[in-house]
């Protein structure tokens, strides 16, 4: 197995010979707490969540083989960046615009929503790192936060869809409604 990636709570290995990612989870322990509090689902309880709610919304997510609470298996993609393809590819670029939007409207938070988060397998747009998405509770996450997010996310090259996702929301630079 070859390490791929490791963050401050999670690591990712990548299991050739199977084709698989593993990520593993090490939260600080509060967070741990509040998983085992139910405050906030584990995380690879969490990544199964979302993923079902982002099929059901039409959003493809990696396939899962193992969801354990600190432990998550899924298939490979092959995928490239979307990164690498949405300064070329308006269809990629509505597709993204299309989720960001999905995310907006059923209230589903994630400050990780950048170009570099997302992976394209023939012309398809796939939502990974799940396990850092939040879905609606008792209360709505802050619209704000979630467009000053976007906002940092899509710089330099990539403005450009900040501006169209505002368009597309009919909302001004303040992110009040358009008259």
């Amino acid at each position: 197995m070859q390490l791929i990636q490791t963050g401050k709570y999670s690591r990712v290995h990548f299991d050739a010979a199977r084709d698989l990612f593993i990520k593993t989870f090490q939260p600080k322990r509060f967070d741990r707490l509040r998983y085992l509090l139910r405050i906030r689902p584990y995380p690879g309880r969490n990544f199964s969540l979302v993923a079902a709610r982002l099929e059901a919304l039409g959003i493809a997510t990696p396939t899962i083989v193992e969801a354990r609470p600190y432990r998550l298996v899924t298939k490979n993609i092959h995928g490239v960046a979307l990164r690498e393809r949405i300064l070329d590819s308006p269809a990629l670029q509505d597709q993204y615009l299309d989720a960001l939007i999905a995310f907006d409207r059923h209230g589903i938070h994630c400050r990780g929503l950048h170009t570099g988060n997302f992976l394209v397998r023939d012309e398809t747009l796939f939502a990974i790192d799940l396990d850092a998405y939040k879905l609606p509770r008792l209360v709505r996450y802050s619209r704000r936060e979630y467009l000053d997010c976007l906002s940092r996310s899509l710089a330099g090259d990539e403005a450009f869809l900040f501006t169209r996702l505002l368009d597309r929301l009919g909302l001004d630079e303040q992110y009040r409604p358009r008259p």
